[in-house]
């Protein structure tokens, strides 16, 4: 069988910053906005994936940095979703639904959350940004990322 490969590489044109947090993604985006005085505000549309037949949402926030005019997103990176196929059930009692959990970015499953950065000028200051996101007292670690390391980059180009 023939394979078919694809030879258009996808543009990594980002900056790309990993977040571990407890937290929901609004009340992290709200503690960020708050702490650094940002302005992310929550998409229309969420990051859809489709896994197993199921459509998996990953929140997406933006915002545009007036300084530098830099596009910022926040992203969830990790996201449940009840399995819902019928299984073979032993007994009238056992009709649990299996919790399942999804990774919009597969090779960096210790993430949290992403702040990806579209800097076209290269002005902006990534290391700056993950060491002010350090100080946030709910945030356990922000970190830059290598986006040479990233599997599935295509789940981070959106709009």
């Amino acid at each position: 069988m023939a394979k078919l490969i694809l030879d258009t590489p996808i543009d990594i044109d980002f900056k790309l910053i990993g977040l571990n947090a407890n937290l929901e993604p609004f009340k992290l985006a709200f503690l960020i906005n708050q702490k650094l005085h940002l302005a992310f505000r929550r998409k229309e549309e969420d990051i859809t994936l489709i896994h197993q037949g199921y459509k998996i949402n990953f929140a997406l926030y933006s915002y545009c940095d007036p300084k530098t005019e830099c596009v910022l997103y926040f992203i969830q990176n990790k996201s449940k979703y009840i399995d819902q196929k019928p299984k073979f059930v032993a007994s009238l009692f056992e009709n649990e639904q299996e919790v399942m959990g999804k990774f919009l970015i597969e090779s960096h499953k210790q993430c949290d959350y992403f702040i990806k950065i579209e800097d076209e000028s290269k002005r902006f200051k990534t290391k700056k940004l993950s060491m002010q996101l350090n100080e946030i007292p709910q945030i356990v670690s922000a970190y830059e990322i290598a986006t040479e390391t990233l599997k599935s980059p295509e789940n981070l180009t959106f709009e």
